[in-house]
């Protein structure tokens, strides 16, 4: 019976991973996340794994040589507890499936690092870094407006979406 187990590979080797097994034949899942990060002061859109450092391989526990998996280029090996491989639910792999979305066959992550408008920031670089302020508005990809208080007037200023934090 064919069952989905979790395999870890070895730090930063997920891609060559997934590639290295599905050339061997098996069916792979290594699912995406598109992330918002910060790059070099500026926050960027980048795409990488879920779950880093583990994706998912379908195999038969009866018919199948599970051998190969151990010496794959950068695989470290089966999940396992008490010495056993366990498999994942298929009903947890299901969902992952449903939640894959897109041509890059990713889940979307980067709505969940949006400032709502009305919540109070603080600025860290600048001229107004250590200064509190009200977050106003998204203008572009990695710009922002924030409301500052100055001299007793409100103020509409645009920053780097890096200079701010929550």
């Amino acid at each position: 019976m064919k069952r989905w187990y979790a395999a870890q590979c070895k730090p930063l080797q997920d891609e060559r991973a997934e590639f290295n097994l599905a050339a061997q034949g098996f069916e792979v899942l290594r699912p995406l996340a598109k992330v918002r990060k910060r790059r070099r002061g500026k926050v960027c859109t980048v795409i990488e794994s879920l779950f880093p450092r583990y994706l998912f391989v379908h195999l038969d526990d009866v018919a199948e040589n599970w051998a190969p998996i151990r010496s794959t280029l950068g695989v470290a090996g089966l999940v396992r507890f008490g010495g056993r491989a366990v498999a994942v639910p298929g009903r947890m792999i299901h969902d992952i499936r449903c939640r894959l979305q897109g041509t890059d066959c990713c889940v979307d992550l980067t709505g969940q690092n949006t400032i709502a408008p009305g919540t109070k920031v603080t600025i860290e670089t600048g001229a107004f870094a250590g200064h509190e302020a009200i977050f106003h508005a998204r203008k572009g990809e990695d710009r922002v407006i924030v409301l500052l208080n100055i001299m007793q007037q409100t103020q509409r200023i645009t920053l780097d979406e890096a200079a701010i934090a929550r």
